[in-house]
């Protein structure tokens, strides 16, 4: 039984593609949110503590814990869009996919780009399932980005268990 899916390679993917290679299992938004409160609270004593005792060591520690709060808020916001930005002939690309019983077929369409290919299950390396996508990776730096709400001839659970069949280890599923 085939079942049909699609993606376009709009900013929203590749944000969630980004987000994942970013912060692997951990939920983007509670990350960003957690670690900025963590360091606003570290940077708020070390602050103090600058203020009271004149040190100038806390001022260069201020300093480093107000860079990891904008080097989390560019990881978040900036660079995937950098990414989205990078992408050449495949921006707004759509991938149209069919899981067959031994292989994913998948045909691209781009205004500047037409291709097709079919690829053995056995040759992915991981997968990644968020509530949104199902990510297929191909090598550890190029994925497959399958929308979950575009599945046609079968559901979500049917073309997780074909793709957590050939993986198996590899299957890593996302609590966001």
């Amino acid at each position: 039984m085939d079942i049909k899916a699609k993606c376009k390679f709009d900013y929203d993917s590749i944000r969630a593609l980004t987000h994942l290679s970013l912060f692997k299992k951990a939920n983007p938004k509670k990350r960003l949110l957690t670690m900025s409160v963590i360091s606003a609270i570290l940077a708020l004593v070390i602050a103090l503590e600058a203020l009271i005792f004149s040190d100038a060591v806390m001022a260069g520690l201020l300093c480093v814990v107000i860079g990891i709060i904008l080097l989390e808020c560019y990881l978040y916001f900036l660079v995937p869009r950098i990414r989205y930005r990078t992408l050449g002939k495949i921006k707004n690309a759509e991938n149209e996919y069919i899981f067959s019983d031994s292989a994913l077929k998948v045909f691209t369409k781009s205004q500047e780009y037409c291709g097709e290919a079919e690829i053995d299950y056995s040759f992915f390396v991981k997968i990644y399932e968020t509530s949104k996508y199902f990510f297929i990776f191909q090598t550890n730096n190029q994925a497959f980005i399958v929308d979950k709400s575009t599945i046609e001839g079968g559901t979500v659970e049917d073309v997780s268990n074909k793709l957590s069949a050939y993986v198996k280890g590899q299957y890593i599923i996302c609590k966001y």
